[in-house]
């Protein structure tokens, strides 16, 4: 089978979940014995601004960049909406179908990709397959949050009416898509200083963005045209049941792993005192991680002899009393973890799963996760709470389970089994 996948792209361009997923995915669809080709939406040539293509190999996987994509909202949100609807050259997209001739497609994000691109595919009755990383698509945000506000549960305000105020110019968007994108974050990051909580009454409102309810229904067109849709939670798959009519598509939940769980199979959780606890993640607000710092210091002060870590950022941010890990690596993660009894991961946003929280659970280490996480499919109720306010620090000392993890070779066969 030759599987064409669509991410966003490779390290250190790009990060996250989403694009590792993604290449520990298609490095095993390999060793199964499957061809596979990654497509990804490229750099800007400002002197040639017609759709093409270059190809290569990176980490021994055979890509095509899509050059002239269209922009990425990576670095802030949508604010001119009509680029982000320009048409493409569905013939260009045909040529380039019937000469790598796929037997499927796999999407992990709309970001980039022309509707043209999704036509042409169908045309050549090409199976489209989409999983559901992000929101992008039913939402101009890909994590449906705004200024602190989760607008999924909100039945008044559309996010689509009220995203253009957060926007930024497409020239700025832009940059992520330029060689240089990857040491400009590094610099951002690790200048960045720890910012209140942001006040989340914004005034909202229900009058209507043309622009953007046209980008609205742009978006909803492209997904119509998908054939299977796997939904990486059942969180996800209740986000997008709220808000698309999921009538035509074929839908399986099927929850995401990676190459870099520690152990695999069944994961004995047993009872142990919690004298340390860490957050693991952006330093980021959608993260819930001013939740985490809160919770912390109240932590600290009740109970004795205890310590609280944060990891996973370079943002230069000091804490009293807390202890700033930074980034890691795969080592690093499993050494600390050892020195961790509990983490907590706060997440405001409906999170479609949270690979991380995966990734601690292989080391047997307890994990507590708010019930908007896709993760939360995989543990006892014990372990998930609405608010941190509802963290019972004995109650978890004392809980034993069981939590099953695929590896990658268990989840690639359950995937090839659905295209």
């Amino acid at each position: 089978m030759k599987i064409l996948h669509y991410s966003l792209g490779f390290p250190p361009e790009r990060s996250g979940g989403l694009v590792h997923y993604v290449l520990d995915l298609m490095k095993e669809q390999e060793n199964q014995g499957q061809e596979v080709l990654l497509m990804y939406p490229g750099r800007r040539n400002f002197l040639n601004k017609k759709v093409y293509f270059k190809s290569g190999y990176r980490e021994n996987i055979k890509y095509i960049e899509l050059m002239n994509s269209l922009p990425l909202p990576l670095i802030g949100n949508i604010k001119s909406p009509n680029d982000f609807m320009r048409q493409g050259d569905k013939g260009v997209f045909k040529e380039l179908l019937s000469e790598i001739h796929p037997d499927v497609i796999h999407i992990h994000t709309l970001m980039g990709l022309y509707k043209e691109f999704l036509e042409a595919a169908k045309e050549l009755k090409i199976k489209l397959v989409f999983t559901t990383h992000d929101y992008f698509g039913i939402s101009p945000n890909p994590k449906f949050y705004l200024n602190g506000y989760d607008f999924v549960d909100d039945d008044v305000y559309d996010i689509w009416n009220n995203v253009r105020q957060f926007g930024s110019s497409t020239l700025k968007l832009n940059l992520s898509q330029m060689s240089f994108y990857p040491f400009l974050r590094k610099v951002v990051k690790m200048g960045k200083k720890n910012k209140e909580e942001k006040n989340v009454t914004s005034n909202w409102t229900q009058h209507q963005d043309l622009q953007f309810l046209s980008l609205k229904q742009y978006y909803h067109q492209m997904l119509n045209l998908l054939d299977v849709v796997l939904y990486n939670s059942n969180v996800s798959k209740n986000v997008y049941e709220k808000f698309i009519d999921t009538k035509a598509w074929e839908t399986h939940v099927v929850h995401v792993t990676s190459n870099t769980i520690y152990q695999n199979g069944e994961i004995i959780l047993k009872n142990n005192k919690i004298k340390s606890i860490a957050y693991i993640g952006p330093y980021s607000e959608e993260k819930g991680f001013t939740q985490y710092v809160k919770f912390a210091q109240r932590f600290l002060s009740t109970q004795p002899n205890s310590k609280a870590f944060i990891m996973g950022d370079d943002a230069n941010i000091q804490i009293k009393s807390l202890s700033n890990l930074g980034r890691y690596d795969k080592k690093k993660f499993i050494s600390y973890l050892k020195n961790i009894d509990l983490v907590i991961l706060p997440s405001q946003w409906h999170e479609t799963f949270g690979l991380i929280g995966l990734e601690a659970l292989s080391t047997t280490t307890k994990i507590i996760v708010t019930d908007c996480m896709g993760i939360a499919d995989k543990l006892p109720d014990g372990l998930i709470v609405h608010n941190l306010n509802e963290i019972n620090i004995k109650k978890i000392e004392n809980l034993n389970c069981e939590i099953h993890i695929d590896n990658m070779k268990q989840h690639c066969i359950k995937i090839l089994n659905l295209y």
